[in-house]
């Protein structure tokens, strides 16, 4: 093989590594899981009454999960494109203080700075509102 052979031989093998790693890249991209905050369009993914409803108000309700947990919540942030998991604004440590004696494991915010959370929704089991107007 001559120094052309060796040449056109390395920039085959780029060319095929560098196509191998795009394609790698577009499949990572494709399968993001976008979010969506609209509670109209959240509803066509999961169609549950408090999709709607908890996306629109702020108020105080209760997710109820597998392990027995209760997840004080405001509102529905935003539901994954998958409906798969869904992004809400935890109560603030002081309501979730008053909670711990009505349930046995109360989830809340850890500070009020700090009341955004991602829920894996094949975890709740029911939805109901804590309060009261």
């Amino acid at each position: 093989m001559n120094t052309s052979d060796w040449i056109s031989l390395g920039s085959f093998i780029s060319a095929a590594v560098s196509a191998w790693y795009t394609h790698k890249q577009w499949i990572k991209v494709k399968d993001k899981v976008g979010m969506i905050d609209h509670a109209g369009k959240a509803i066509e993914i999961l169609p549950a009454w408090y999709t709607g409803r908890m996306m629109s108000d702020y108020w105080l309700f209760g997710l109820y999960t597998c392990d027995g947990s209760v997840i004080l919540v405001h509102r529905i942030l935003a539901i994954s494109d998958d409906g798969k998991w869904m992004d809400v604004e935890l109560s603030d440590p002081e309501t979730g203080a008053k909670y711990r004696d009505t349930f046995s494991k109360v989830i809340c915010a850890v500070a009020s700075d700090r009341t955004t959370s991602s829920v894996q929704i094949s975890n709740i089991v029911a939805a109901v509102d804590l309060q009261s107007s």
